[in-house]
């Protein structure tokens, strides 16, 4: 209990600087590296990603990083290239899905939002896996988002990510607004390339550097 009430603490405190949005809550031009719909990064843990989008009517490049600062803790900073705007985002997960059964975790977040202006969103999330064999597994997550401080509005969230063998993935995100599909190889546990439409128009690359 006491650890929810610090996680919404935190989420009021991160989340006091303000920008205008076009884009949905979860965009993954703000991520920089796609939905984030996965557990948070292990305490230590460091992602380093670029993504390119060569034909996007806004922001075309953005670059980003992340570190697992405590076991329930990650945050992120990036960088919109052509915009010259600095994103930042920070998730917490009072709640631990349970591996064995229908328990989904709970991730609290802010994140920035920009694409054509910026918005800073705060947002809930539920996320759940399955392994159903040592080749295939499946990662569900679902949530709501709305604006800081426009609160009037809420946005839904969802994602689904199907892998093969940990090295292929097929996913989808709707991120409020827009929906955006693609495909990852990872050949190592350090690196990630992934092919995605963001809004299902725009062909957009990937690469994330994991430490």
């Amino acid at each position: 209990m006491n650890k929810i009430c610090l996680s919404l603490l935190a989420i009021l405190l991160f989340a006091g600087t303000t920008f205008a949005q076009e884009c949905g809550p979860s965009c993954p031009v703000c991520s920089g590296a796609g939905a984030n719909d996965g557990a948070l990064l292990s305490q230590g843990s460091v992602t380093i990603s670029g993504l390119s989008i060569p034909t996007a009517d806004e922001e075309r490049t953005v670059l980003n990083t992340r570190y697992g600062v405590l076991g329930w803790l990650d945050a992120g900073i990036g960088y919109a290239v052509r915009t010259e705007t600095v994103l930042w985002n920070v998730r917490i997960q009072p709640v631990l899905e349970k591996e064995n059964g229908w328990k989904p975790g709970v991730i609290l977040g802010t994140g920035s939002v920009q694409t054509g202006g910026s918005d800073q969103s705060v947002y809930v999330q539920l996320i759940k896996s399955w392994a159903a064999s040592e080749v295939f597994s499946l990662r569900l997550s679902t949530g709501a988002a709305t604006l800081v401080p426009d609160f009037d509005e809420v946005y839904g969230q969802a994602s689904i990510t199907a892998s093969l063998y940990e090295r292929y993935a097929a996913f989808a995100n709707y991120d409020g607004e827009s929906f955006h599909e693609g495909i990852s190889w990872i050949p190592s546990d350090w690196l990630a390339l992934s092919f995605m439409m963001v809004e299902t128009e725009y062909p957009a690359i990937s690469i994330v550097f994991r430490r």
